[in-house]
């Protein structure tokens, strides 16, 4: 194969890119369409990339034989196709290099004092996920191990999500600690360790798949799901969206304790429901209470590999599936319940079609503040539990590595611990405060609570604040202050008048009216209406562009005011009958003046008088009072 010159990168230069320069190539097979829509988000900048970076500790409490280690992954890299691969520039190919190297970093830390040493560890981490991988040159799989006692290592994995997702993860553990336990134990040939399946075998098998009949009942059923449009979730932020997406993240963990996930998991068990459908509906109904829609679309990650007996593939086969759920909050818990394990079970029946492929279809209005149509991710990760052990002579501990950056607004995974579920919870730091998040979390909490203790209630009357959330709001409440029941709303007007005569009482643009003012505005309108006749009882109606000045008025005249806009449309025509007992008025400022006008009602035929009181003096031709006979007529006519 000659070189293919012209390809272009990241930034756009053209370079002359040799798919067989460096290491050998064992074998080119085409990406997958999950793959390209991964490596097609990967070039919108180096935080886009980084949003990419997959990372986990894996922390050994024991005696490790760090020669053992290097041996096991060099072994595990040897097995897995999909840690050895690199991709053309243009994202459609990707290629398997021949080989077993892998760096190894070491770092020692056993003389450092512990905080010194959990300095170093979090710094490290920080440089797993804030250091990005070259697609092209690879590798794409990274490894750093770091001693921090005699007996506690930490061994940081870290790898692009193009080759590696959360099954691949699970698969990485379980294959690395009976690699490491074979080399201990010089068993060379494990018998519980069988062939690995091949991700690039995996991949040709996608390709052919597109064409099958299966695809095409995947994409109508999708399509099916939003013939009706796409619904936007708008979350309650802390600062206004930016006119284009950040990527900058950070992470809030939370733990929902294994009392409760035991309740939720037998309330699921009632409605043959699983923990993650009944944690999913959760959270649709707390997004739907945040976002005001009853209407929320979740992203869910669904792991390809448990598709047509891949377990064993290790790689990128996992595909966003947009949930959209639809919240009755008139309903029980368990009605919405019923509704996500039902959509739940179709999604993943129709898991092979791809959200790119969903996008392109649907042609969702793209904005450059959001992801279209999926802004919020959930996952329930697989129990490591039964792991801790697969290192020979070392108990293990698992755990993620918070990323500095992230695709979507908000993403929580959870990871189940001995009976209980940490949330681990990525946000946006452009839109939203850890704070916030963290109210967010409790309040999720809470709802599950009260819904496995009240399972008939309706979902809108399930209480979302817990005691301690509560008592924060009220905190924020002012002093109680006493209330007249027997003073007259224009006094206490006036006392305020009386108070703040200087303050801002109207403001209105560049217009800005004092208390003081507003008061000696009103008292003059009001001795001009008295002049003319209005008493209790008399209708009064206003005719302005907007309401400035009137309520004032109303009570020191003693009429009733009828408030109608500028707009002839805004008003109802059932209502023409009432302007032959009006009186009509405006307000723009200087002295007043009646004008007296005569129209005929339409309905009656009748001529009635109208008096239009002006404020400047102008004669009838004037502007304002052309404007208000022309209005008057056209109600009348």
């Amino acid at each position: 194969m000659s070189a293919m010159p012209g390809a272009p990168t990241k930034q756009g230069m053209p370079v002359d890119y040799d798919p067989f320069a460096g290491m050998p190539l064992l074998r080119v097979v085409p990406t997958t369409e999950p793959q390209r829509e991964v490596w097609l988000a990967d070039q919108l900048g180096r935080d886009a990339s980084l949003a990419f970076n997959e990372s986990v500790s894996l922390r050994f409490r024991g005696t490790l034989d760090i020669a053992a280690l290097r041996t096991a992954l060099a072994a595990l890299l040897a097995r897995r196709d999909a840690l050895r691969a690199v991709f053309s520039p243009d994202g459609e190919t990707l290629c398997v290099l021949e080989g077993d190297a892998l760096d190894l970093p070491f770092t020692d830390l056993a003389n450092a004092d512990p905080a010194t040493a959990d300095a170093a560890l979090q710094a490290r981490k920080r440089h797993a996920v804030e250091t990005p991988f070259d697609l092209v040159h690879g590798p794409l799989f990274r490894a750093e191990l770091l001693r921090l006692a005699e007996d506690d290592h930490a061994l940081l994995l870290t790898a692009h999500h193009i080759v590696c997702d959360g099954w691949s993860w699970w698969l990485i553990v379980r294959e690395l600690g009976a690699l490491y336990s074979a080399r201990l134990t010089r068993d060379e040939l494990l018998p519980s360790l069988a062939p690995a399946a091949s991700f690039a075998e995996y991949a040709l098998a996608q390709a052919t798949a597109l064409q099958g009949t299966t695809w095409v009942a995947d994409e109508a059923y999708w399509l099916s799901r939003f013939a009706d449009g796409a619904p936007v979730l708008d979350l309650p932020l802390d600062r206004p969206r930016p006119a284009h997406r950040g990527f900058a993240s950070a992470r809030e963990d939370y733990t929902l304790d294994a009392a409760l996930i035991g309740a939720v998991r037998r309330l699921g068990g009632r409605h043959g429901a699983s923990l993650f459908a009944a944690l999913l509906a959760g959270f649709a109904g707390v997004l739907a209470r945040l976002g005001g829609n009853h209407d929320v679309v979740i992203g869910i990650p669904a792991a390809g590999q448990s598709v047509d007996g891949h377990d064993d593939v290790l790689g990128h086969c996992v595909n966003l599936l947009p949930l959209r759920c639809r919240i009755d909050p008139a309903q029980p818990f368990g009605v919405l319940l019923d509704a996500t394990q039902g959509d739940l079970l179709d999604a993943l029946d129709h898991q092979r079609y791809t959200y790119g492929e969903l996008l392109k279809k649907l042609q969702v209005n793209r904005d450059p503040s959001r992801l279209p149509l999926v802004s919020v991710m959930f996952n329930i990760d697989q129990a490591l539990d039964h792991e801790s052990t697969v290192f020979a002579g070392l108990s293990l501990e698992f755990a993620s590595n918070p990323r500095r950056f992230e695709n979507f607004e908000l993403f929580i995974n959870a990871v189940q611990e001995h009976g209980a579920l940490r949330l681990e919870c990525q946000y946006n730091c452009a839109l939203l405060d850890a704070q916030t998040v963290r109210r967010w979390l409790a309040a999720y909490e809470h709802v599950l609570r009260t819904a496995c203790e009240q399972p008939d209630a309706a979902f809108a009357g399930l209480p979302w604040l817990n005691a301690s959330a509560f008592a924060e709001l009220q905190a924020l409440q002012p002093a109680v202050t006493a209330f007249e029941p027997h003073c007259a709303m224009h006094e206490h007007f006036e006392r305020q008048c009386a108070q703040t005569p200087q303050r801002i009482a109207v403001q209105a643009g560049a217009q800005a009216v004092s208390y003081a003012e507003l008061e000696a505005r009103a008292n003059r309108i009001a001795h001009l209406l008295r002049t003319h006749g209005v008493h209790r009882g008399t209708l009064v109606g206003l005719a302005l562009d907007r309401i400035g000045f009137a309520v004032e008025d109303r009570d020191r005249a003693s009429g009733v005011y009828y408030v109608r806009y500028a707009d002839p449309e805004a008003n109802s025509k059932k209502d023409k009958g009432l302007l032959s007992k009006l009186a009509f008025w405006n307000s723009e400022g200087g002295k007043a003046k009646a004008l007296k006008y005569q129209v005929r009602l339409k309905e009656s035929g009748e001529t009635t008088d109208i008096r239009v009181f002006m404020e400047d003096g102008k004669p009838a031709n004037n502007e304002t009072g052309t404007r208000i006979t022309s209005l008057l007529y056209e109600q009348l006519k």
